[in-house]
């Protein structure tokens, strides 16, 4: 066989038609480079720093330790609900296929698409969070070294759509995916771990136990209240548990290689988190300060400015890492959804490119279009903005909720579940999820100040009712006449 012959094969094993659906047949993925996807993500240790300032003035250091170790608990309990599902039912779609196989006859295809669209909406909302993150401490540095810079919106709407860019790009290469996931996996743990030594050598001063367990409630809300509105943040870094049920036709064995990936990325994710927010706090000191960035709390910490700027370096890199992850993610919900004909331009975003990408090109670049709509909001206005992204979590609860209630309403009992199976931890897990999707969806509505002014007022009720609108116009002008799940 000729070169030329043996590449024409090798891009025709790239993925099969069964009926009319396009499936991807490389599988270049193990239950460690899913676990690298799916923690790159969440980047929950990492992510720490990012959300001291939404934290710390809602409750100090209590807030942060027994809000992470609280998520930590509904980390738990989401992965768990999403391992026991894809073990049963192991798909790339994930939850809208999982309603579509659950629900009545007579809901199925409108439930499944609003799943789909939650989902891939909330997806698109992540990827733009993170996009604006890197640029936005990047700028803070700035600050630091340059106290009189003043930063205008117009560059931190430039830097994320080179971000936007760059990441989709990488993102086109299929075999590249499991190798890079990896060592970013590696390169994050070792970050972690030279983070967590420096603040500690670094530190001049130890938080008394005082001042450690001292609540700090500056918000005007009842400390309850501001408990739980305060850990929205250490929410997001247990968020984006399903991205690795997306990769079920790229992984060997998918109904038990993806829920290890789901529990071992919770198990990394809290014991790496702990240590971060340890660090943090144990060396912070009391809480006196009017700012409460997370580059200023290591420069307080750490008493330089280069020590600082030398631990946010890995830190900006494995946020802006994470936005590559998140492309992968919402391009696999992109491509599905296109093969059940669920996008007008499904016919170009159920392509599956040939060698070197092996990807589905035109899924990413049209999700990665709809993050940078994202950024042009952000130019427009910053409160629009915040409160779009704010609704991802939100989205991500819903879209994990509707499969999950449909298995309760058959029944556990009558559930033809796979390998990963626990009769009654499993609702335990089931119920914790959708107690807390509820108590999110109403605290996470409320503003994190009780005195409102405009710049700090919170839409995301809002927001939520424009997603619901638009996800039934879709429906009803596109989606109900061509929407069709086709089962493999």
């Amino acid at each position: 066989m000729s070169p030329k012959e043996a590449t024409k094969d090798f891009d025709e094993r790239t993925s099969i038609e069964e009926g009319n659906t396009l499936v991807q047949t490389q599988k270049p993925f193990s239950t460690l480079s899913a676990i690298g996807i799916g923690y790159g993500v969440t980047n929950t240790a990492l992510g720490v720093p990012l959300i001291l300032s939404t934290a710390l003035p809602l409750g100090g250091s209590p807030q942060v330790l027994w809000g992470f170790l609280a998520m930590a608990v509904v980390g738990l309990a989401t992965a768990t609900t999403l391992a026991e599902l894809i073990s049963a039912m192991p798909h790339p779609g994930g939850q809208y296929i999982w309603v579509h196989r659950l629900a009545p006859e007579r809901y199925r295809r409108g439930l499944s698409y609003t799943t789909a669209m939650l989902s891939w909406i909330a997806a698109i909302a992540i990827g733009a969070s993170g996009n604006l993150s890197v640029p936005l401490y990047g700028f803070t540095i700035v600050s630091l070294f340059h106290p009189d810079f003043v930063y205008q919106r117009w560059m931190g709407f430039v830097a994320f759509q080179v971000i936007n860019i760059v990441t989709c790009f990488g993102a086109c290469f299929e075999q590249v995916l499991p190798k890079l996931s990896k060592a970013l996996l590696l390169l994050n743990v070792t970050s972690v771990g030279a983070i967590v030594i420096t603040l500690f050598v670094l530190s001049d001063t130890r938080t008394s136990a005082e001042d450690f367990f001292k609540l700090n409630n500056v918000s005007g809300w009842p400390d309850g209240v501001a408990f739980i509105i305060g850990v929205n943040g250490a929410n997001w870094l247990f968020s984006c548990m399903d991205t690795a049920t997306h990769l079920a036709e790229e992984i060997p064995s998918p109904g038990t290689n993806i829920p290890k990936a789901l529990i071992w990325t919770i198990v990394i994710a809290t014991s790496s988190g702990v240590l971060m927010v340890l660090a943090v706090l144990v060396n912070l000191g009391p809480i006196d300060t009017s700012d409460y960035s997370g580059v200023t709390i290591f420069h307080r910490i750490t008493g330089s400015k280069a020590a600082t700027v030398g631990l946010w370096v890995p830190i900006l890199f494995l946020v802006f890492a994470s936005v590559w992850a998140v492309q992968t993610w919402q391009s696999r919900l992109a491509w599905t959804l296109s093969r059940e004909s669920g996008f007008p331009l499904h016919r170009h975003f159920s392509k599956i490119f040939p060698a070197p990408f092996y990807t589905p090109i035109w899924s990413l670049i049209g999700s990665a279009v709809g993050t940078a709509l994202f950024g042009f909001l952000y130019l427009a206005s910053e409160l629009a903005f915040n409160s779009l992204i704010a609704t991802g979590i939100l989205l991500q609860y819903a879209s994990y909720s509707i499969p999950t209630l449909l298995v309760i309403w058959q029944g556990r009992s009558n559930f033809q579940h796979g390998q990963f199976w626990y009769p009654k931890l499993g609702l335990i897990a089931n119920i914790t999820m959708l107690v807390w999707t509820v108590v999110a969806l109403i605290f996470y509505s409320f503003p994190a100040y009780s005195k409102v002014v405009a710049s700090q007022a919170n839409y995301v009720s809002g927001v939520l009712v424009i997603v619901a609108i638009f996800i039934a116009s879709l429906w009803f002008s596109y989606a109900k006449a061509n929407y069709k799940v086709k089962e493999l």
